[in-house]
């Protein structure tokens, strides 16, 4: 209450020394109110959420149910008539039933349908911009311009010598599908078409190409996406929840998406989504110091994507790329975007468009707003506990479990209210079920933000995982877990203890390297075979491409030498800020915090790489999920020795960054 007074009535022309005699005279303000205002720092904030151009997009963060779980969710927009095929040209809905072609008269939906008048008797359809394509009785492929008449003037492009189930258009070819399920290509170009095969698809329903990528639906209505030399990818399945209705075609349009069921219903696709992923930045700079803490709503990322953005960032923004913190909160229920080369096929890439389009853009517009941002500020931090979750899988009691709750509060010079930064160590899983378990989402760290934005002082809230690794919540309902994060938050906030950060910043990026001591030939293809053969064990399937990606390392002599860990320190002032890479587990922020006992110190996990689960040698003594499986399902050559977690706290304390 007294800084915002404090900032409404002070004469900006008055010295701070008459303002402060002024204002303790009158028993306003104490007289620390009048610090000077340490850092200048900036808050930013883009979404992730996948747009409309891209159809649909694999959830990561589990390898189960087999067939997988994705984003693409067919709302129902206009019941119309029965048709025999569709397609969208303009943005507007064209027809074909018993080989006449109608319109539908309004962009609405809401229009009845127009019968065109043409010359042929028409028996497929598809679109290419402004052009209406189809195949007439007599297997003549044909095409016509639209342009709001109500008559069509078909102009021969060729005859085609396959009988077509389908037809579309794709990166300026003409596609078609025949009655074996075989694909075919053609240029377009004048004179005589020339078909070519393009790949096989066993029991194709339609076929829909967009500006990137062609599509087929299938039988099973499973959509699969073409990739070239490595065949079909699954994009999307019937999930009975939001994927619930037999689809007969789709379509392409300038607004996304489309589909039409066997009765005429038309629906249009969507993400699944609470609508809340988001990339937020903190931007804090003192003198020539400045850091950037970026904490994104993704299940994890490649390195390698990691310092391609800390390079863009640093050409952009001029901050250094050992500056830059790059946190994951690891949601389960956020697109793949990083590789999981031992993961089915649905989940072992992520999604171009969505990763270098969406994400990338975001974290840049993120630390763009940011830096634009940049304004005189005091930062406070407070350490408390929330009680959310538990050691999930470690025998025995007394587990080890972390439970701090750090808040950053940003005090704002011109501003009324703060921007805050708040860290705990768990996993973001539940509910893995139902609409929840199909629906992107942020999960609990995203609704504790959303409630954290009703508190009177509070402008933006921005979320960091700790080292939740091996700490599962203790609530199956999210909005549980984040109620209580929430109000331990807002409890901080509202005791008014927290403690100021004063001083420098400076920033280091230390690598601890293991090697990987991978396992040899003859072991791998003992252990491929024992696996393979058993089509629908999730576990069996993951260790087969496991050995495989092994054995492709040893054919290529490029097996990976060494497992780093990456450990980042951004001191702050009195406040210093640990940042671990991989799945971090939770003993790492009790040991790490026990190296500065009496220092204000905040441990970050899933930092820069989330390459793997970094356990200790109870998880790997033990054999459970964080100290062995788990290096099968990432990909790895091999577990950490049994000693990793004594060498990462050894180094960091050598070093004493």
């Amino acid at each position: 209450m007294c800084r915002e007074l404090v900032k409404r009535i002070s004469p900006r022309w008055l010295s701070p020394f008459f303002c402060l005699i002024w204002l303790s005279g009158l028993g306003v303000i104490p007289l620390a109110a009048f610090a000077q205002y340490e850092y200048s720092v900036g808050k930013g904030q883009a979404s992730i959420e996948p747009d409309q151009q891209i159809l649909s997009v694999a959830l990561a963060g589990y390898g189960a149910p087999r067939e997988g779980r994705f984003s693409l969710e067919w709302v129902a927009r206009a019941s119309l008539d029965k048709a025999d095929d569709a397609a969208t040209v303009a943005d507007k809905l064209y027809m074909l039933r018993g080989g006449s072609v109608w319109q539908l008269a309004s962009n609405d939906l809401k229009g009845e349908a127009i019968a065109l008048r043409q010359s042929a008797n028409i028996s497929l359809l598809a679109a290419n911009g402004n052009r209406l394509l189809a195949v007439s009785a007599d297997n003549e492929l044909l095409e016509a311009v639209v342009a709001g008449k109500r008559e069509l003037r078909w102009r021969r492009k060729g005859v085609l010598q396959q009988t077509p189930t389908s037809l579309s258009y794709w990166k300026g070819r003409f596609v078609m599908v025949d009655t074996a399920g075989m694909l075919w290509t053609a240029e377009d170009r004048r004179g005589q078409l020339t078909w070519e095969p393009l790949a096989a698809c066993d029991d194709v329903i339609d076929i829909m190409g967009d500006r990137h990528h062609l599509y087929v639906l299938t039988a099973k209505q499973e959509i699969l996406r073409y990739e070239g030399p490595e065949g079909w990818l699954r994009v999307a399945i019937h999930n009975g929840i939001t994927y619930n209705h037999d689809m007969r075609f789709l379509m392409a349009s300038g607004e996304g998406f489309w589909a039409m069921d066997g009765a005429g219903v038309l629906y249009q696709g969507q993400h699944a989504s609470t609508h809340q992923l988001a990339v937020n930045a903190l931007v804090i700079q003192q003198g020539k110091g400045k850091v950037a803490i970026l904490g994104a709503d993704v299940c994890g990322f490649d390195t390698s994507f990691v310092n391609t953005m800390k390079h863009d960032i640093e050409q952009a923004f001029g901050i250094p790329p050992d500056a830059v913190m790059v946190n994951a909160s690891h949601t389960h229920f956020g697109p793949v975007t990083q590789n999981w080369p031992a993961w089915g096929p649905h989940c072992q890439k992520p999604d171009s468009a969505y990763l270098n389009t969406v994400v990338r853009g975001a974290i840049m517009d993120a630390v763009r707003n940011a830096t634009k941002s940049l304004q005189p500020a005091n930062l406070y931090v407070g350490k408390s506990e929330v009680e959310i979750g538990h050691n999930r899988n470690l025998p025995g009691t007394d587990l080890p479990y972390d439970k701090a709750l750090d808040v950053i509060r940003v005090d704002y010079e011109h501003l009324n209210k703060d921007d805050i930064v708040f860290l705990a160590g768990c996993h973001p899983v539940f509910q893995n079920a139902g609409l929840e378990g199909v629906t992107i989402s942020p999960n609990y760290p995203g609704v504790a933000r959303e409630m954290l934005l009703h508190q009177s002082n509070v402008r933006s809230a921005m979320f960091l995982q700790g080292c939740g690794g091996d700490i599962n919540p203790v609530d199956a309902d999210h909005r549980l877990t984040a109620k209580k994060v929430a109000s331990a938050v807002t409890d901080m906030l509202d005791r008014g203890t927290m403690q100021q950060i004063k001083g420098e910043i400076d920033f280091f990026l230390d690598t601890v390297a293991f090697n990987t001591h991978p396992w040899p030939e003859a072991k791998l293809r003992e252990f491929r075979a024992a696996n393979e053969g058993q089509e629908g064990n999730v576990g069996a399937e993951k260790n087969v491409r496991w050995a495989d990606l092994m054995l492709q390392y040893i054919k290529n002599d490029d097996m990976p030498a060494t497992m780093p860990v990456f450990i980042q320190t951004f001191n702050v002032g009195n406040w210093k800020l640990v940042g671990i890479s991989r799945e971090t587990t939770t003993e790492y922020s009790l040991g790490v915090k026990a190296l500065w006992p009496d220092k204000l110190v905040t441990v970050a996990g899933y930092c820069n790489d989330v390459s793997s689960y970094l356990p200790t040698s109870r998880h790997i003594k033990a054999g459970i999920y964080e100290g062995y499986d788990s290096f099968f399902w990432y990909g790895q050559p091999n577990i950490f020795p049994e000693n990793v977690y004594e060498t990462i706290i050894e180094s960091i304390q050598s070093k004493n960054r």
